[in-house]
């Protein structure tokens, strides 16, 4: 089974599914584990969050009991100024913070906790919505998420629901993905997910009325080279909250766990 931070390991896709796919069974024994890693981009739920090679990292303590806590960050080369065109130092960063309770029975794993997205970034800007000029932030993006899945066997389906208005999502906003993962031949690993939105078609940002669709399909090939796990990544762009094509993306990534 993947731990939480999977969703990162993978270039931030499968396994954990952008926090949409974890399954996390209780270790034997209470321990800390770490990773770092760089992806060529950083692929958020179909949305590319930066074009640009990013660097990431977590760190994890998961109890024997079931319970876990963990944080992980990315860096970003954009804040709310750049996306309005005014230029800025790009010092934005995301920062992860979640907590919850995973457990196995037989073959079956399950997993519920709840996550906080935060962005350490001061740009700011204006957004047109809904006709009005509202002035936005950074720290506009912040919000809380909670998220259950299950899984058996090599499938995983999950849920993450969003808590709060953000400028990337709406409170009531509810992603959901499915996964497959299967060891290949010379210790390739292979996964595929689906990510679909249902969205909550009026918030404080965000007025677009779709109320869902695939937002993307996501095909993994995974290697281990040293101590590193290496991965190629393609994705297949569904549709974006407003009805806009997502343009496929192809990526890499290498991580180092300890």
């Amino acid at each position: 089974m993947t731990t939480l931070r999977s969703k990162f390991l993978l270039g931030s896709t499968l396994g954990m599914t952008a926090l949409g796919g974890l399954t996390v069974a209780a270790p034997a024994a209470a321990e800390v584990t770490g990773n770092i890693g760089v992806v060529s981009q950083y692929i958020f739920r179909g949305y590319a969050e930066d074009d640009r090679t990013s660097l990431q990292g977590g760190l994890d303590y998961a109890h024997d009991s079931g319970f876990y806590a963990g944080t992980w960050w990315s860096t970003l080369n954009y804040t709310e100024t750049d996306a309005n065109g005014d230029g800025g130092a790009s010092n934005n960063n995301e920062v992860d913070v979640y907590a919850g309770y995973a457990g196995s029975a037989g073959d079956f794993g399950y997993d519920v906790g709840l996550l906080y997205f935060y962005y350490t970034g001061d740009g700011e800007g204006t957004r047109d919505i809904d006709g009005e000029t509202v002035a936005t932030e950074d720290g506009d993006s912040n919000t809380p998420e909670l998220y259950v899945s299950g899984s058996y066997g090599p499938f995983g389906l999950s849920a993450n629901y969003a808590m709060d208005d953000s400028l990337w999502a709406n409170e009531g906003d509810i992603y959901l993905n499915a996964s497959y993962s299967a060891d290949l031949p010379n210790d390739f690993g292979l996964g595929v997910s689906v990510g679909y939105y249902s969205y909550e078609e009026e918030g404080e940002f965000i007025v677009e009325d779709e109320s869902g669709a695939v937002r993307d399909t996501t095909i993994s090939l995974t290697h281990p080279l040293g101590p590193a796990e290496m991965s190629v990544n393609y994705m297949i762009g569904g549709e974006d909250r407003d009805g806009s094509d997502i343009d496929d993306a192809l990526w890499y990534g290498a991580t180092w766990s300890f």
